[in-house]
């Protein structure tokens, strides 16, 4: 996985890889086990990346069936890797396609954009918060 995160992050990750990812990390989501610097950004990144566009330019309900399925392989779980993005496997735990609810991905940009953690630097502030607020000098210190 650091493998694909590497070539992410450095802008040379193909739709091969960018599936393995994401087979790794519908795997580790479902072991609870996902690893907090798999987030948001690197989930929706991975997505791009396997389909070949942004998931939320879908006009509607669509599921994306992705190269090494040999097309038989019926659905038997599906993962839910982002809002509105579904990974679905197959009964031998592969990932064979990707269900894609537009709507949903549009929805949560709106939200976040109103909440304001979405555009965040530091993108643990929301649950660290209180700590945050302590480390502020009082009004009128100087």
């Amino acid at each position: 996985m650091s493998e694909v995160l590497g070539k992410l992050e450095d802008g040379v990750a193909t739709a091969e890889d960018a599936r393995k990812g994401l087979q790794h990390s519908a795997n580790l989501i479902r072991d609870d086990s996902l690893p907090d610097e798999v987030g948001y950004e690197t989930l929706n990144a991975l997505v791009r990346a396997a389909i070949g566009k942004s998931p939320g330019s879908y006009k509607a309900r669509t599921t994306v069936a992705l190269d090494g399925g040999d097309g038989d392989s019926p659905v038997l779980e599906r993962v839910p890797a982002i809002r509105g993005v579904y990974l679905e496997l197959d009964s031998n735990a592969r990932l064979v396609s990707i269900a894609i609810h537009p709507s949903k991905v549009r929805e949560r940009r709106k939200l976040m954009g109103i909440v304001g953690i979405g555009s965040d630097a530091d993108p643990d502030v929301a649950r660290r918060h209180d700590e945050y607020l302590a480390m502020q000098e009082p009004h009128g210190a100087g």
